[in-house]
């Protein structure tokens, strides 16, 4: 009867010990033994429960992701009313840049990490990726009619953004600077959001 409550508690304390780790040392310092010292059990339980380190890692990751979504949806519940499409999707870019440079070796390892090969990263964490996405899609349902469209360029815009700030992050093209960073997003953004507001003609494929 004692074992459930036990494993919870186990998984429970390894997540918390690994998102603790990638937030302050990045994805290379979760070690399985090091996890293992901390929360008081031998390295086979954390094997026991998550199946690999992978799994534990995407565990960590998830914790990142569900805080990054709450900060985007903070966002754009911030952006005063009534905004227009750009306002919007220049509210969620920014916050994903400040979320970011804010949390930098946590949201590194969200896209640093790689399942071992053959191993699928779960569904329910695709799951919790692609809620980010729908947080861009429903701002496009006006603009965009067709939902498979729509869905590709939520991606599309997100790739953008994402590309900008991991750019600049990683200093790939000269010192990290926050007001310029902030600049080159929201010349694209409003790029983007003047482009869908002009009439447009049904893609071929």
């Amino acid at each position: 009867m004692t074992q459930a409550p036990y494993r919870t508690k186990m998984r429970d304390s390894m997540v918390a010990i690994a998102s603790r780790i990638v937030m302050e040392e990045g994805l290379p310092a979760v070690q399985a033994r090091r996890i293992s010292q901390e929360a008081g059990c031998a390295v086979g339980t954390l094997y026991n429960v998550f199946g690999s380190l992978d799994f534990l890692i995407i565990e960590a990751n998830a914790v990142t992701l569900a805080s990054l979504g709450d900060t985007l949806a903070n966002a754009d519940t911030a952006t005063a009313r009534p905004s227009s499409l750009a306002e919007r999707l220049l509210a969620l870019a920014l916050a994903y840049l400040r979320f970011a440079n804010d949390n930098r070796q946590a949201w590194r390892a969200v896209f640093e990490h790689h399942m071992a090969p053959g191993t699928d990263v779960p569904a329910w964490y695709r799951e919790r990726q692609g809620g980010l996405f729908a947080l861009v899609e429903t701002l496009l349902v006006g603009a965009i009619a067709d939902k498979e469209e729509r869905s590709s360029a939520s991606r599309a815009l997100f790739s953008a953004v994402h590309g900008i700030v991991a750019i600049s992050l990683d200093q790939k093209l000269g010192e990290f600077n926050l007001t310029e960073t902030e600049r080159q997003v929201r010349f694209v953004v409003n790029s983007i959001a003047d482009g869908l507001s002009r009439p447009r003609t049904a893609t071929t494929t």
